[in-house]
């Protein structure tokens, strides 16, 4: 097992947005494990192949397109991402998110944790735009991790708001 968590990626890429999706002809779509909002606030648990090519992608002014991992072999890197919106900010006009990723093995028990990420903690991304959490968590399986279904779970925190939620998706290791 490799981890590798990244939060200052988006520092070296710069602060690019996307239009919000939690919308959908005018009306909020349906929460989903994987995504949730709660008031102003929500997150977009995702998971990808090749962390940097997707930042590269995210960069672009056009809508980025993202493919979510289904399944995944040993030795490819993943990058869980949280894209969220709505961060509530303090008085000096901050947001103060933060996010806990928790991985499972098939088994149920804890592969990997990182807690205390942050979100973001800067000034807000203009609404309704999604923004690119600034803590990534990097995943390589190595030939000894077992088979199967992997849970990625992820405690999304605005800490100004007193909001939390959890989201969760999961993929296949062959």
């Amino acid at each position: 097992m490799k981890i590798i968590t990244a939060a200052f990626v988006l520092l070296l890429f710069g602060n690019v947005t996307v239009f919000a999706q939690w919308n959908k002809d005018g009306e909020r779509t349906a929460d989903s494990s994987a995504r949730k909002s709660v008031g102003d606030f929500g997150g977009h648990l995702i998971v990808v192949e090749n962390p940097k090519a997707f930042i590269e992608e995210w960069q672009k002014p056009e809508t980025p397109n993202i493919t979510i991992v289904k399944s995944v072999d040993r030795g490819v890197l993943i990058g869980a991402f949280v894209l969220f919106a709505g961060c509530k900010t303090d008085a000096q006009k901050m947001c103060n998110s933060e996010v806990d990723y928790m991985v499972y093995k098939p088994d149920g028990t804890l592969y990997a944790e990182r807690k205390n990420q942050p979100l973001w903690k800067d000034e807000p991304p203009p609404a309704p735009n999604i923004q690119l959490s600034s803590a990534i968590l990097g995943i390589r399986f190595e030939k000894n991790d077992a088979s199967g279904e992997y849970k990625v779970k992820a405690r999304v925190s605005d800490l100004n708001a007193q909001i939390s939620f959890e989201l969760e998706t999961s993929f296949r290791l062959n």
